[in-house]
């Protein structure tokens, strides 16, 4: 099933074969691509933590017909809360001359858009539950730029 955060038992599971699959099914090698994955579920445990993830379930419940526009404003923030990682990372000295361009290369490749046309040949965008392939890109540069979790409120165009 791949990578994700479970919120009740506040845990993120690691499927390691994804690993394989970023490599060769979506051409996204590296381990600064891997680290952004990890971080991106770890983006969801903060989102936890601060009742983010709580209200977005909220909200689906009370909108159905919007549920994966929260869904999608979820999973991009989770993505720009991994580049604040990565800021903190490259301002410690822990990356190496690549590892930017391999998480970016990794976003753009598991973008739904992406994802739908290599599986199904087509591209639906009212079913994206993880955003698009520039979406992904767009907001983990933020994180990665800014380093400020404050620059990842994804949710300022649904209106609340």
């Amino acid at each position: 099933t791949g990578p994700f955060y479970c919120p009740g038992d506040r845990k993120v599971y690691i499927d390691l074969s994804f690993y394989d699959d970023l490599r060769s099914r979506f051409g996204a090698p590296g381990d600064f691509a891997q680290a952004y994955v990890l971080a991106h579920e770890i983006g969801h445990h903060i989102q936890t933590l601060l009742g983010i993830e709580a209200r977005v379930r909220e909200l689906q419940q009370s909108q159905p017909s919007r549920r994966n526009e929260y869904s999608v404003a979820m999973e991009l923030q989770a993505d720009c809360l991994a580049g604040v990682w990565g800021n903190r990372a490259a301002r410690d000295g822990l990356l190496e001359s690549g590892d930017v361009e391999e998480g970016l290369r990794a976003a753009g490749a598991i973008g739904d858009d992406r994802i739908q046309r290599q599986t199904t040949g087509q591209v639906t965008p009212d079913s994206f539950t993880h955003g698009s392939s520039e979406q992904r890109v767009f907001w983990l540069r933020r994180g990665l730029e800014t380093g400020n979790p404050d620059a990842c409120d994804t949710f300022l165009e649904l209106g609340r």
